[in-house]
């Protein structure tokens, strides 16, 4: 009888408890939704990170919460909010939610960005960042933005697929010793095959992800179409890491392998058996690196060309910092990186006007926590709004959706270090981008050469006439790019000998 009394009071103050926590800190505001299915009905299909920025501004609060199925998804809709909770707080806010598709059907669990937080994400983690020196990956960047050079001297180039192959060869020459010649190349297609996938796979949510024992239904039951699906995206997975690592090892055994990354760790796991290194291990982070600069960067870089193209007076201005540095008869340096503060900010706007992820990536809280008077239960869903975090008028001035590189700099030229750099556009707290300075040098480097060698033409839309600044439409995805454009390429006087001099092997 005690031991029932004990119990029933027990349950009664964890009532009670439970009950004063929801009366005294009830969760952030958001639209009311509709049974079983919450807000899903109510997500914007244009532009959601504009639409929920709004919604925010109309309900008084930077915080907004949204539900969907059975999960509960906070979106942080300013600079203080993603400050306070994800990188003040980051030790409760860098977990992973986890997706049954994604890390067991898929096979996709070894891509550490995935990863619960954890000792396992962060051996992988820091072993990248110690095996990615930007002493290792800047010369292949430099050549691979000489050879971008090279090809954009023909009449007839295409300069969105030219960027694509940029960006796969940057990443590619330095973690395998890989130079694609054309974006057909079997490397190039395998890295873009994956990053399609995966944005497909982020923005179809998959029913397996919410009843995971499903996963178990057979590839011929009527309705397990995700099942076919997932074993083609599997061997995918297996080919990404196993295709190009193989590809090295057969070089090292030939004598034809350059320096790599990857050269250098199979080299070393071969002389020292005891050492720090397991093959599964490595050929995973090296493919992580592999899908990240082939796929990312590419976004970024056709954001660049697009400023460039779109404001004229700003190419000027890039131009003229350049070669008042540089002088006219070299091409640019890493030497160069640091003493053109109008060329770091051209990056950094770029990074901030019209980010690759919009959305960031989901984050999810590990315990019960509470903010500005409301509470954000264990389990919830973190999304940072990342564009509206980078136009924030509190931080970036009254007109942030204006493409305004000198917001970065004092009237004398220099970097004002009030206005931080868009570091959102990486990631936040723990989880921000391990590849982030790689990602920058290669856009610096980038920026740097083709300011110097070429003059770039108006942008020009689908329908034949000159894009809009005020009206360009990025793509509504995980990964947001621009708007479909071309744009004329023209060799500065003096430019095309010093390019073909420039690339160690000309195409």
């Amino acid at each position: 009888m005690i031991t029932f009394s004990l119990c029933a009071s027990a349950a009664i103050i964890a009532f009670i408890l439970l009950r004063r926590r929801t009366i005294t800190f009830p969760c952030p505001p958001g639209p009311r939704g509709l049974p079983i299915i919450g807000n899903i009905l109510d997500i914007p299909t244009k532009d959601p990170w504009k639409v929920f920025l709004k919604w925010t501004e109309d309900n008084g609060s930077d915080l907004l919460l949204l539900r969907v199925g059975g999960s509960s998804i906070l979106y942080l809709n300013s600079h203080r909010a993603v400050h306070d909770l994800m990188v003040k707080r980051s030790s409760i806010y860098s977990d992973r939610p986890q997706s049954t598709m994604l890390s067991e059907l898929m096979g996709l669990s070894w891509i550490f960005g995935l990863m619960p937080y954890g000792s396992q994400w962060k051996d992988h983690r820091r072993t990248f960042m110690r095996e990615f020196d930007n002493n290792i990956v800047r010369p292949h960047e430099v050549q691979s933005a000489r050879r971008l050079l090279v090809r954009l001297l023909k009449s007839s180039v295409n300069y969105s697929r030219e960027l694509q192959l940029t960006s796969a060869d940057a990443i590619l020459s330095a973690t395998y010793g890989i130079v694609p010649k054309t974006e057909d190349d079997y490397f190039v297609c395998l890295a873009e095959s994956m990053v399609q996938t995966l944005t497909q796979v982020f923005m179809s949510p998959y029913l397996v992800d919410m009843f995971p024992v499903i996963k178990h239904i057979p590839t011929w039951f009527p309705g397990a179409r995700f099942r076919r699906q997932a074993l083609e995206w599997r061997s995918l997975s297996f080919d990404v890491q196993s295709a190009p690592y193989e590809f090295v090892k057969s070089q090292i055994e030939s004598g034809t392998a350059v320096p790599s990354v990857a050269s250098n760790i199979i080299l070393s796991m071969r002389n020292d058996p005891d050492n720090q290194y397991s093959e599964p291990q490595m050929r995973s982070i090296l493919a992580e690196a592999y899908l990240g600069g082939a796929g990312a960067t590419v976004g970024t870089l056709s954001s660049l060309i697009l400023a460039i193209a779109l404001y004229p007076d700003i190419q000027t201005k890039a131009r003229t910092a350049i070669t008042s540095v540089i002088g006219q008869d070299r091409l640019p340096e890493f030497s160069d990186y640091g003493k053109i503060p109008y060329l770091d900010a051209l990056i950094s706007e770029v990074l901030r006007w019209n980010p690759l992820a919009p959305l960031g990536v989901f984050h999810s809280v590990i315990q019960d926590d509470y903010y500005n008077g409301y509470l954000i239960p264990k389990g919830t869903l973190i999304c940072p709004n990342t564009w509206a975090v980078l136009h924030d008028t509190s931080i970036y001035g009254l007109y942030p959706h204006d493409f305004n590189p000198e917001r970065f700099l004092f009237p004398d030229g220099t970097r004002n270090p009030a206005v931080p750099d868009p570091e959102g556009a990486f990631g936040f707290g723990r989880r921000v981008c391990p590849g982030r300075v790689i990602g920058r040098d290669l856009m610096w480097i980038t920026a740097a050469s083709i300011l110097f060698a070429y003059d770039i033409g108006e942008p020009i839309g689908k329908d034949g006439k000159q894009l809009d600044p005020s009206h360009i439409e990025y793509t509504n995805s995980v990964n947001s790019r621009p708007p479909y454009f071309d744009c004329t390429f023209t060799a500065r006087p003096g430019a095309e000998a010093l390019i073909l001099a420039g690339v160690e092997d000309p195409e």
